[in-house]
């Protein structure tokens, strides 16, 4: 929300690029397309200034800045990050990402979370991520719950014209299947490379596909492929990942760098980062062409009531399963909670609150 004020005071009111209706369906929209928010808005405002190619070029302007960091970080971190010192800086880390995690679930919860229907979708999901149920069939029966309670139970159901219901479901699922198809496919006699680096533009594809709620509600869906599916990361990488991704700027997803790092070195960082954001900059450039059609559309907003609960739940589940990797002593749950009261009360910047973790974690060395 820091980073959209941000955006206003630049695009409005210094430069006046956008009007403000203009700005507001900027937000609309990029909320409507899965990826993280922010960079569905900066796309959507290269695009209307100067089409394809000032959205290409908004999109990288922004990520580059972040995939710089986190690379610089990454590599430090799997170099050195076995020194004592740095062992006990993300011990400190551990507790306050439970703590983001938690106060934004809290966050998405108060705008998607309103009813029984919400409150039953949500809980499925968080119960699915802890026992491990695929990230992308938990979405699909989510999406197709969403749908069923919401429309054509709920109080949208008396405007649900099944007239051209055949045309419009094919363009809108279609690229939540990309991913699977791509998982189908027989794995080739190539070398043990490309296996991995194809395995890791699917995940990240994948990923990038299916996350709704912005860059916060990647986190679970990443956790579920690289630490329990692949053990690509361990628990504790994993925590250290978001949290360098939290010192940096840009989007919370830019996680996705740190563990194409860990996977493929610097090309592995590139390929993931790509197939991370490509999905929704492809999606949002169709929704753009066809958006005044579709954004009342039954199917979109039942789709959507059915996702935006699924992933409070999903990333509630990524908190609890955090907490108890990192939270294992009566120190790191005092750390834990003070990090949720300078996030919830006093609104502390997270990037504070991380780099005070670290610090945490040296000074009590031993104790966490």
């Amino acid at each position: 929300m820091a980073m959209l004020a941000i955006l206003r005071e630049h695009v409005l009111n210094r430069r006046k690029w956008l009007s403000e209706t203009e700005f507001m369906t900027a937000v609309a929209m990029a909320q409507m397309v899965p990826g993280p928010f922010i960079p569905n808005v900066v796309e959507y405002i290269g695009f209307r200034l100067r089409g394809f190619k000032g959205m290409l070029l908004a999109a990288v302007s922004f990520l580059l800045p972040s995939v710089l960091a986190i690379l610089v970080l990454s590599i430090v971190y799997f170099r050195y990050g076995n020194i004592p010192a740095v062992q006990a800086a993300f011990r400190g880390i551990g507790p306050v990402v439970c703590a983001i995690l938690l106060v934004a679930t809290g966050q998405l919860a108060r705008n998607s979370v309103r009813s029984w229907r919400s409150v039953l979708i949500g809980s499925l999901a968080f119960a699915a991520l802890l026992v491990r149920i695929d990230v992308l069939l938990t979405i699909a029966v989510c999406g197709a719950l969403g749908i069923l309670l919401f429309t054509f139970w709920g109080h949208d159901s008396s405007s649900c014209p099944p007239r051209r219901l055949h045309a419009f479901v094919p363009w809108f699922f279609a690229p939540w299947f990309v991913p699977a198809a791509y998982a189908l496919q027989p794995e080739h006699a190539v070398g043990a490379v490309l296996r991995r680096a194809g395995e890791l533009l699917g995940v990240f594809l994948k990923i990038g596909t299916i996350v709704w709620g912005g860059g916060f509600a990647a986190i679970p869906f990443i956790r579920c492929e690289v630490v329990d599916a692949r053990h690509w990361l361990t628990a504790r990488e994993f925590i250290d990942g978001v949290a360098l991704g939290q010192i940096t700027p840009g989007p919370v997803a830019i996680t996705a760098t740190f563990v194409g790092y860990r996977v493929l070195g610097i090309a592995g960082a590139l390929l993931s980062t790509i197939a991370m954001f490509l999905p929704s900059f492809v999606i949002l450039l169709l929704l753009l062409r066809v958006y005044d059609r579709i954004r009342e559309h039954y199917l979109v907003r039942g789709f959507l009531h059915g996702i935006m609960p699924a992933v409070v739940g999903m990333l509630l589940s990524a908190a609890v399963v955090i907490g108890r990797d990192s939270i294992t002593t009566l120190p790191a749950a005092g750390l834990g909670l003070l990090g949720l009261v300078l996030l919830a009360v006093v609104r502390l910047d997270p990037v504070w609150l991380v780099l005070g973790g670290g610090v945490l974690g040296i000074l009590l060395s031993g104790r966490l």
